[in-house]
């Protein structure tokens, strides 16, 4: 059995399982998933059943307490063979290696290298556990079907990349798609004005916020669905550019720490 822990929010929740599963087919086993971390936290749910993903079972224990934690902790090392992502960004040979007691992987996983054999599989996986709306449905489509890019514009605590990078990078997709429509998916519309509504681009932006109100998912399928991709230093968006299979799709990264081993070969790195 491979157990993996999924914590954070849904983008990282979605490197978990993605190494995970790789994990489990290369050694012919089944995948548990641990989802205490999310069970526990305020501010983070459980996202993956939101999607069509596979696997055995589920764990979660108490994990608040000092003494929860160590109790979780023990279980843990004594019941597993307990792989820690000391690098994030190598992929290490221990991590495929059968294991009597089973493997535990504990880490975020953020490396394309640990499941990028598996990641048609996966992509067939991450598409929608429900039934979407007929809007969300029809917008999908027409996303598709004519030039659109998504710029993804990240808020919050952690933030994103500054002006500057988005100023290039819609300049660079012009050159490579002229005509392309930019849909603005953002969690911080302040943020997102300061970043593109001062220079070229404007005319030919349309914020998905202006469109009806979605879930994250539903927002991150559309982000999905555009042909094209700006992206954030964000798991989320670029989960949603690995999920961009059309011939001739342009994806765009800021250069971020680890973006080397995250991208896709043929994206370009600003």
């Amino acid at each position: 059995m491979v157990t993996v822990k999924i914590g954070d929010g849904m983008g990282n929740q979605m490197y978990n399982y993605a190494c995970g599963y790789a994990v489990s087919r290369r050694l012919g086993q089944k995948l548990r998933l641990d989802i205490s971390e999310c069970d526990n936290s305020t501010l983070r749910d459980f996202e993956l059943d939101k999607f069509q993903v596979v696997y055995e079972d589920k764990e979660s224990f108490p994990n608040r307490t000092v003494w929860q934690k160590l109790y979780k902790r023990l279980r843990r090392n004594l019941k597993y063979h307990v792989v820690m992502e000391r690098d994030m960004y190598h992929v290490e040979e221990r991590v495929f290696r059968k294991h009597l007691r089973g493997t535990y992987l504990h880490g975020y996983w953020q490396c394309l290298g640990y499941f990028e054999e598996y990641l048609d599989e996966i992509r067939q996986m991450f598409v929608p556990a429900y039934d979407q709306s007929a809007q969300v449905r029809k917008l999908a489509q027409e996303f598709r079907e004519t030039p659109t890019c998504a710029l993804h514009v990240r808020g919050g605590d952690l933030g994103g990349p500054a002006r500057e990078y988005f100023q290039r990078a819609i300049a660079r997709m012009k050159q490579e798609r002229p005509g392309v429509t930019f849909l603005v998916f953002t969690n911080d519309a302040p943020r997102a004005k300061e970043c593109l509504e001062h220079g070229d681009g404007i005319e030919d932006m349309r914020y998905i916020s202006d469109m009806g109100e979605f879930s994250d998912i539903d927002e991150f399928w559309l982000m999905s669905s555009c042909q094209n991709q700006i992206i954030s230093n964000s798991t989320y968006s670029t989960w949603a550019a690995y999920l961009n299979t059309m011939p001739g799709r342009v994806v765009i990264a800021p250069d971020f720490h680890g973006i080397e081993v995250m991208k896709l070969a043929d994206w370009i790195v600003l």
